[in-house]
């Protein structure tokens, strides 16, 4: 678009000090351009117009806004910046009349004045406008609105991140505001710093004739109103800000758009940080829909379809999508490249390859500048414009594989750098955008894009510098983990979620060939906290399992060191596949050496392991062994924290071997010596939160002991206890725990599928395993009790091929033999019996009792009525013997339908109600409803008979 001309005669409206140029769009003060927003200076000449008289708010709105509803709001924010612009020395110049509109009452006269043409410049030397742009027509709109008011814009932003795209459309979206006096000079191709102000002076139609032709500029701009935009000054960021300064000082009715990696750093320069396009969160139920939202995909998919892909987006497709927009930043130069494979690729493959140094060489458009034709020479662009100290420090931060605080970067990329060079080179990088900063948490918390890194990986790798620098940072997070070793444990479960990638970088580097095996088993044995506290379970045994074999014939190994990472090993194994032999045989050598050694701390920690381990495994009698052991050793240190640990341990293995009542008096002892740091101490060693499983135990005796009222407000109780840890591991365990009480107390299965459901999909994110074949097995056996048999037994059977012989197994056979016992299906029944047969060798478990009594419900249905009572008087009795009532309320309600069948409705009336009677409280519970109800039946069938 040709610049406007003006006409040889403007007239000059005189305002007190001003003078008003409406023609030129000028308002000066003495030899001064008064900056003055667009609408501000058209209510101005609306009201010069009519001086003296009062315009009212309608009549400015029709002159300024033709066509277009506006509020009033805006009429007064305009008259406010030009009332500030005026009166900037006290004089009154606008005045306003309430409820009818502003008058200008300043002294105003009018003149014209002649001027010489000036030659017509050339055509508008801008790139064409976009056909289209994604996701930034608000950094537009804020741009233009700056620069108005200010004068001075310096757009900065990453490499590729879209600032000449968005100071294009800024340029066309101005040219009328500048009737077409705006210039767009593209400073990439000008190498020479000595040719950038004849550049700029060329742009405005001068000859450059003088070496300097600065001054020239300034007189052919001074009284004219015009837009610089100065694209791609890093590579002449010093010249480009003190020629920009020059200008818009010499200049008044100059405004300059400048875009750079960096800004200006002048003293009138406004910064506007240019943001990468948003990209959505990661969110496995993210729809396509949704991902369309956000500009970074916009964007993908609008490039997918210039090249050809016209595919409609998928939900699968968004996320993957969604992640590798997240990946490039939000980086629109990236997301082109990236988008153009797709066609080649496909999106997954294109999203596998994301990550490659071999997508820094894939090209996007022909016609674009050298310097954005790949990643690569974008990066390269600004990798040759760094320091050599900056270009060290970036080469060393692609170690990292996650974020990363400033004091991590001191120790690791330093090597042969000074603190205070790390320092002046990691802020140079930061405002340079090669290195993304957080600071909105304490500390600030930085990274690098994933194609900076792989980009800055090879540089590493080329200067020679790799081995050194991966040395350095995997002994920097064995620093850090030791050291959080000795610290307060939420803290560190905070501080260390964020390091997860770079642990396991330093990990993998350490056991591979090459690397330092013996360190990686130090940084095994400080990670485990990490690991199990978070619930990553597999990556605890992986690394543990590691750290074990690396140990192994090897002169530095610590039994200290040994001791955490079998603890670590043996806990991850215990709650995926289950205690190994490897794992157990290494902890009784482990505690076989503390033994000799007399290192009571090594004996106690090997101890409570192994009983883990038989806990898991249901070895009953081994297990209670182990805890009588351990309540030994703890009886001599008089430790308050060491004692309660026994005291749990008791609880737990006389819980499993159905002494209920000792069982319940060992768990309230723990809770009462039981402190917090003991208890997070715990969670720290092993992922696991006693102070919840002591409350499960509880909870489980005294629902066997017949309280359930009580039993549910310590089920209540351990799930607030797991949930404060704020870990997924101990709610995990807890809630699967707690699903033999919901099972046998809840009267609605609703409520047990519904828990059941919900800890299923749990266990499987934290892969959980063994509990997600309890939840499985739960939620099989109520549905084959509502009678939906086939359904539920196929649960059942895929729970307990996943529970691999735990003493729920036994509990869960029989109570799917009931089930299908109920449904008339006792071939299935028999089928499931051997399972008790071959896996109940422990007559007194928790629920010997409860076995014995399903045995007598089989030989019923069959018709053996003889064995069957004989089964059932067994199961009362033994039930009798550990005063596990709930049980003995079970069998005694089998019986009791048993001998009714026989005519001896009075006797099975007396003996149920004589167990009904020790029944204090939980009347609610299902079994008790289930006695209520046969309670009665018995009464008016003897009633029957006394009539």
């Amino acid at each position: 678009m040709s610049r406007q001309k003006a006409s040889l005669a403007d007239e000059v409206v005189s305002i007190g000090a001003f003078r008003l140029l409406a023609s030129q769009r000028l308002l000066v003060k003495g030899e001064e351009t008064v900056k003055l927003g667009s609408r501000a200076l058209d209510i101005l000449i609306a009201l010069a117009d009519r001086p003296g008289e009062v315009v009212s708010q309608k009549d400015l709105i029709a002159k300024v806004w033709p066509n277009l509803f506006v509020e009033d709001a805006n009429v007064r924010f305009h008259v406010a910046a030009l009332r500030k612009a005026l009166e900037c020395d006290g004089t009154r110049y606008l005045a306003t009349a309430s409820g009818r509109g502003y008058s200008l009452v300043a002294p105003v006269s009018r003149s014209m004045v002649e001027r010489a043409p000036e030659p017509t410049p050339p055509t508008s030397p801008l790139p064409p406008a976009l056909a289209r742009m994604v996701g930034r027509d608000k950094d537009v709109r804020d741009i233009c609105k700056i620069l108005l008011s200010q004068g001075f814009v310096t757009t900065v932003g990453a490499g590729g991140v879209g600032k000449t795209t968005v100071a294009r459309s800024v340029a066309h979206a101005l040219l009328d505001e500048f009737l077409g006096a705006v210039r767009f000079v593209e400073l990439s191709p000008v190498d020479s710093p000595q040719l950038l102000a004849a550049t700029v002076a060329s742009a405005f139609g001068l000859r450059v004739q003088a070496h300097d032709p600065v001054p020239d500029l300034i007189a052919r701009l001074r009284g004219k109103r015009a837009l610089l935009v100065l694209d791609n000054c890093e590579h002449l960021i010093a010249e480009a800000a003190a020629l920009s300064q020059r200008l818009f000082r010499g200049a008044p009715g100059l405004y300059i758009l400048a875009t750079s990696r960096e800004s200006l750093r002048t003293d009138s320069e406004h910064v506007y940080r240019l943001q990468p396009l948003s990209s959505p969160p990661e969110d496995r139920n993210l729809t396509a829909a949704e991902a369309l939202e956000y500009s970074a995909v916009q964007l993908f998919v609008d490039r997918m379809a210039n090249a050809g892909v016209e595919d409609v987006l998928s939900d699968e497709d968004a996320q993957i999508v969604g992640e590798m927009c997240r990946q490039l930043g939000g980086v629109a130069l990236a997301i082109e490249f990236a988008a153009g494979r797709v066609a080649a690729y496909g999106i997954r493959d294109t999203a596998s390859r994301l990550n490659s140094r071999f997508a820094l060489l894939w090209s996007g458009r022909r016609t674009a500048a050298p310097r954005q034709r790949t990643l690569n020479a974008t990066l390269d662009w600004s990798y040759n414009l760094l320091s050599e100290s900056e270009r060290a420090v970036l080469r060393r931060l692609s170690v990292f594989a996650g974020e990363f605080t400033l004091q991590s970067a001191r120790m690791v990329v330093g090597g042969s750098l000074e603190a205070a060079e790390v320092d002046e080179a990691f802020a140079g990088l930061v405002v340079k955008f090669l290195v993304s900063a957080d600071l909105a948490g304490a500390p600030a918390r930085y990274r690098l894009l994933e194609t900076t890194r792989a980009y800055a990986d090879g540089k590493l790798r080329g200067a020679g510098e790799w081995a050194a620098t991966r040395r350095a940072h995997a002994l920097h997070y064995y620093e850090r983990l030791r050291a959080a070793a000795r610290t307060d444990v939420a803290s560190e479960f905070s501080a260390s979620a964020t390091d997860l990638d770079d642990i396991r970088t330093a990990l993998r580097w350490a056991f591979e060939d090459g690397g330092d095996p013996l360190l990686g088993a130090d940084i095994a044995a400080y990670s485990a906290p990490v690991w199990l506290s978070k619930g990553l379970l597999l990556d605890c045994r992986t690394w543990m399992a590691k750290a074990a074999a690396a140990c192994i014939g090897a002169d530095g190994a610590t039994t200290e060191q040994q001791l955490r990472i079998q603890s670590a090993l043996a806990s991850a194994e215990q709650f995926t596949s289950g205690l190994t032999k490897e794992t157990a045989d290494a902890l009784s050598r482990t505690l076989e050496h503390a033994e000799s050694l007399g290192d009571l701390s090594t004996q106690f920690s090997s101890y409570l392991v192994l009983w883990g381990g038989q806990m898991r495994a249901h070895l009953s009698a081994d297990a209670l062994r182990s805890a009588e052991r351990c309540a030994a050793l703890a009886s001599g240190t008089q430790d308050p924290g060491t004692i309660a640990m026994a005291e749990w341990m008791l609880g737990r293995s006389k819980h499993h071997a159905a002494r209920f009542e000792e069982s319940r008096d060992h768990l309230l002892r723990y809770l009462e010596l039981d402190t917090e740091a003991a208890r997070l101490g715990g969670v720290k060693a092993t992922g696991y939160d006693r102070r919840a499983d002591a409350l499960i135990s509880l909870a489980s005796s005294l629902r066997a002991l017949g309280q359930f009222d009580k039993s549910r407000s310590r089920a209540e109780q351990a799930i607030a206890a797991a949930q404060s840890i704020g870990l997924p591991v101990p709610l995990i365990v807890t809630r699967a725990s707690l699903l033999t009480n919901t099972y046998l107390l809840e009267p609605d299965p609703g409520v047990v599928e519904r828990d059941a459901g919900e800890l299923l999909e749990q266990t499987r994110i934290h892969a959980v395993h063994k509990d997600s074949g309890y939840a499985l097995c739960i939620l099989g056996l109520s549905q084959a009790r509502r009678g939906e048999f086939d359904a539920g037994a196929r649960l059942v059977t895929e729970g307990l091929r996943t529970l691999k012989k735990e003493t729920l197994d036994i509990f869960v056979c029989a109570q799917l033999c009931e089930a299908a016992i109920g449904v008339g299906r006792l071939i299935d029944a028999a089928h499931w019996m051997p399972e008790l047969e071959t896996s109940d060798q422990n007559k007194e478990h928790w629920c010997s009792a409860e076995i014995l009594r399903v045995r007598g419900v089989l030989a019923a249905a069959q018709g053996n009525r003889s064995d069957a009572e004989k089964y059932m008087l067994q199961a009362s009795q033994l039930a009798h013997c550990q005063s596990a009532l709930l049980w003995e309320l079970r069998s005694t309600m089998n019986l009791s339908r048993l001998w009714a069948g026989q005519h001896r409705e009075r006797e099975a009336l007396i003996n149920l109600q004589a167990v009904y009677g020790r029944f204090s409280e939980g009347h609610w519970a299902a079994d008790l409803v289930q006695a209520k109800r046969l309670i009665d039946e018995l009464k008016a069938q003897s009633a029957a008979q006394v009539a």
